[in-house]
């Protein structure tokens, strides 16, 4: 286990070897930090099965290519954010680092959120990451929603019923999920909603 300290900010951060993929993340320094370092890795190679699919599924979809052009998963990129964060989960530059809340922010709660959530998540900054439009626009949420039945498909993700049961993640609530509308895939999306 490898750590490099960085300071600026009351939430220390570590680099932290992972033993699922060899690899060091950047982590809170908490007593679960191996844990986290290893939630990390599960991710980025989530993230990474997905990117690897799509390119070869859909290697002239606009989306895709873009993926392809900003984002690469290693390792480096990807690190955890902390409740001095301006966002729970974020990705910078379309795809240059990501960077996820990996713990509820729940009074002294600060446990490690449920991995297909933190998918879920990931998959959301993917969303972001290959749309070309800032925000949570229509055109977003309708890719973010291809991205999660892409994921479905190839058992990186399982669907949940968020409208049913909501969940907590890093003090906000999930409480639906985007549903993917080919007829509007490729145009300006401008009547899309998130469902």
């Amino acid at each position: 286990q490898t750590k490099r300290f960085f300071t600026g900010g009351k939430y220390p951060i570590v680099s932290v070897k992972s033993s699922v993929d060899g690899y060091s993340y950047n982590v809170r320094d908490m007593p679960d930090k191996q844990d986290a370092a290893d939630m990390m890795a599960r991710i980025r190679l989530k993230m990474k099965k997905l990117k690897i699919h799509l390119e070869s599924k859909f290697p002239d979809k606009p989306q895709v290519q873009q993926l392809t052009r900003n984002f690469n998963a290693e390792a480096h990129r990807l690190g955890e954010a902390t409740p001095e964060d301006e966002f729970t989960s974020f990705s910078v530059n379309k795809g240059e680092s990501v960077h996820f809340c990996l713990r509820q922010r729940e009074g002294s709660n600060e446990s490690i959120v449920n991995e297909n959530i933190i998918t879920f998540v990931a998959i959301h900054e993917m969303g972001h990451i290959i749309t070309k439009t800032i925000g949570h626009g229509p055109d977003f949420w309708n890719n973010f929603a291809w991205l999660l039945q892409e994921s479905e498909t190839i058992g990186i993700y399982k669907k949940e019923n968020f409208a049913a049961h909501p969940v907590s993640y890093c003090g906000m609530k999930i409480t639906d999920e985007p549903t993917y509308d080919p007829s509007k895939d490729g145009t300006d999306m401008s009547i899309g909603t998130a469902n």
